[in-house]
């Protein structure tokens, strides 16, 4: 259906990808999860969720993967939030203390092909963005930055057969992980799967990287729990889209 895929980068000096099943302590997920994806680019595109456009552009189909281009590393600090009264008396608002796990000096890779790949790519080679970008929250601002448009060539990973994957992969698409030595493995829970409006999303899905952002080598499922491709990029490199 598309035959180009985008790649552009995002770095910060912190990022904030709230798992939303934590209240005490408000815990971070590695790197965005795919509606987080949708979000950014809805933000470059000048898209409202809300509004017939943006309901579009959320149920199109399209497909994100993300590499890590720096270790995953997360820190907890405490930060004055500013709360509703609800939950304290004597006036309708106050400042809490709160503890925020965030990652640190985060930089990845994010890969896109859908139906406003070309707007897409012109917006973010220009440095043009209608809304501001953000990784997570938004006092962790990012400016995505263009690496390039691509013939996008499809991997048919063969049965039994090992695929040096260059990006995370959910754990719905793998058969086995083949272990490196060296290799720094951990998954990455219930990240939420599918934005269909309002707030609201569709399944969750965990997800394997590797911690320093090494290759994957992954044999591929017969027939995956989500749609998905594997793409060949021109430098050699494999990597997942969903």
């Amino acid at each position: 259906m598309y035959d180009q895929v985008l790649v552009f980068s995002i770095k910060g000096s912190l990022a904030h990808f709230r798992q939303p099943d934590t209240t005490a302590t408000h815990a971070t997920y590695p790197f965005p999860p795919r509606p987080t994806i949708h979000g950014l680019l809805a933000s470059v595109l000048g898209l409202d969720f809300d509004d017939e456009a943006g309901a579009a552009f959320l149920h199109e189909e399209h497909f994100v993967g993300l590499s890590l281009l720096k270790p995953v590393r997360t820190v907890c600090a405490q930060m004055s939030m500013h709360g509703k009264g609800f939950t304290g008396g004597g006036g309708d608002s106050f400042n809490r203390l709160t503890t925020i796990e965030l990652v640190v000096s985060p930089h990845y890779l994010v890969y896109y092909t859908g139906s406003r790949l070309g707007e897409l790519a012109e917006r973010i080679r220009t440095g043009q963005s209608v809304y501001h970008t953000y990784l997570g929250s938004a006092y962790c601002l990012t400016f995505p930055v263009f690496h390039g448009l691509y013939p996008l060539l499809e991997v048919a990973p063969g049965e039994e057969e090992p695929l040096p994957c260059s990006s995370v992969v959910p754990q719905g698409v793998i058969q086995e992980i083949l272990v490196e030595p060296g290799g720094n493995y951990a998954v990455a829970r219930a990240l939420p799967y599918r934005h269909v409006g309002g707030r609201f999303f569709e399944r969750t899905l965990n997800v394997i990287y590797e911690v320093n952002g090494k290759p994957l080598k992954v044999k591929v499922r017969k027939v995956p729990e989500i749609a998905c491709k594997f793409l060949k990029l021109p430098e050699g490199k494999v990597v997942c889209l969903w």
